[in-house]
């Protein structure tokens, strides 16, 4: 079966600096896969390279397959066209991703009305508005109602991160890419965005790429990992396997200092 993504020997360049080098993975429909490490790795490169978002200093060389379609070199209309129906993403915070000045139900209806005309559709606003108010609730947003009224500095860090899976959502992506979705958040607020993704991502089908610095976190929601390392990949695996017996040094490290972690919570609970 081919691959909804396929990477291959992609590497990164900002002048004569290096940033990515020669990192292949796929993944299949469905499949759940973590890109791990620690800031700097390049980890979030590697998402922006996929959905052809990287900034023009920096030069990607390899192929990126997604969807049947090349993304290295190809212009930007036909990206454009993969953006939201093969591929969404769901940022680190959402503060800065969602526009200050306009209203929840509004951002929403952006991704859900671009999708409902590529599906040829052009229902009447109430109609949309009543899709909007659908998704708020899919994500277990309380009120959606005020939700969509609110503007982003209204409501809660959680809550602003409910909004952007649902915009995500809203586009019916093959491939979702979370980077980094609950680093802004408490403790308690990211066990219930992990439980959501986890939920949504199986009710709907779509295949996940994690990207995280945090290992416990990476376990709890995809099925392998590929652990970066200034740029290169230094091992990948299941992620029981990876976790429970590491290979790697850098990957023991992550996985020793995940655990003096966990300790040292438990030690203060």
């Amino acid at each position: 079966m081919t691959p909804l993504l396929s990477v291959d020997g992609l590497t990164l360049k900002t002048g004569d600096k290096t940033l990515v080098s020669d990192l292949s993975f796929s993944l299949g429909a469905g499949e759940r896969m973590g890109l791990i490490g620690e800031s700097g790795s390049g980890k979030s490169l590697t998402a922006m390279a996929v959905t052809g978002l990287l900034p023009k200093s920096i030069v990607p060389a390899g192929s990126i397959l997604l969807d049947g379609q090349q993304v290295v070199g190809t212009l930007e209309r036909t990206l454009n066209g993969l953006r939201g129906s093969s591929v969404a993403v769901v940022f680190q915070e959402p503060l800065t991703a969602l526009d200050p000045l306009m209203k929840i139900g509004t951002q929403v209806a952006g991704p859900l009305g671009r999708r409902l005309a590529r599906e040829g559709k052009s229902p009447p606003r109430r109609e949309v508005d009543r899709e909007v108010l659908q998704f708020l609730d899919h994500v277990a947003l309380p009120q959606p109602e005020r939700i969509a009224n609110s503007y982003p500095h209204e409501i809660s860090g959680g809550q602003r991160q409910r909004v952007a899976i649902a915009m995500a959502l809203a586009c019916k992506p093959k491939l979702l890419i979370a980077d980094e979705p609950t680093t802004a958040l408490d403790v308690t607020t990211q066990a219930e965005i992990l439980k959501l993704l986890d939920s949504l991502v199986r009710e709907l089908g779509m295949a996940l790429l994690f990207i995280s610095h945090d290992l416990p976190v990476v376990a709890t929601v995809v099925d392998r990992v590929t652990v970066l390392r200034n740029g290169r990949a230094v091992e990948e695996g299941p992620v029981k396997a990876v976790f429970d017996q590491p290979r790697h040094d850098y990957t023991k490290t992550l996985v020793e200092a995940a655990r003096s972690f966990d300790n040292a919570l438990e030690g203060t609970a």
